[in-house]
Parts: C-alpha cells; sequence; structure tokens
C-alpha cells in the first residue's frame, strides 16, 4: 500500500508556510491492523488513524484517504505517509503477522 495520488495542496491552518496535503491511498487500508504497529489513535467508530510524529500530523481513513498537515513539500507529505506504511508492515513482518 502506497500514496497513489495527490488530491489537494492548501496552506496549513496551524501555520500558513506550512502545507496541508490531501491525498489517496492505492488501496484501502485495515486500520486496525496499522494501529497495532504505528504509535497513534484509533477510531473504529469514526474510521480513522491519527498519526502525529513531530509536527507533522496525519489522518489516515479507512477509504483510503489521508489528510497530512506541517509539510513542506507534496514529496515531503508523500514520503512521511509511505514511510509510516512501511514501518507498520515492517513491524508486522517481525512480530511474524505477515
Amino acid at each position: 500500500m502506497k500514496v497513489q495520488s495527490i488530491e489537494k495542496v492548501l496552506p496549513c491552518v496551524a501555520d500558513p508556510w506550512k502545507l496541508r496535503v490531501i491525498a489517496h491511498l492505492d488501496e484501502e487500508p485495515d486500520l486496525e491492523f496499522l494501529s497495532r504497529y504505528i504509535d497513534g489513535r484509533y477510531s473504529e467508530k469514526l474510521g480513522v488513524l491519527m498519526v502525529e510524529m513531530g509536527c507533522k500530523q496525519a489522518n489516515i481513513f479507512n477509504t483510503g484517504k489521508v489528510t497530512v498537515k506541517m509539510v513542506d513539500t507534496e514529496e515531503e507529505c508523500e514520503n512521511f505517509v509511505n514511510s509510516l506504511l512501511a514501518m507498520a508492515c515492517h513491524k508486522a513482518l517481525l512480530a511474524g503477522e505477515l
């Protein structure tokens, strides 16, 4: 699973010098699975996994939509999301779940 497309790039509400990006994954994520390996808050009711790393914030929705705040470029957003997903898969492999 990885970022497939960028839908919108907007100024961040918290810091207008940073960006807020709306992207889409190439498949619908299993948020319950990801939440076991990504340190974040998972809400089954809302269908979202909220992750903060440093000043960056990502919301991964069960539809495959992803919002990222406080990034400098689209590429940084894509790299941030893809690294979160890769880290979760790597941890799952080490735990024998994949």
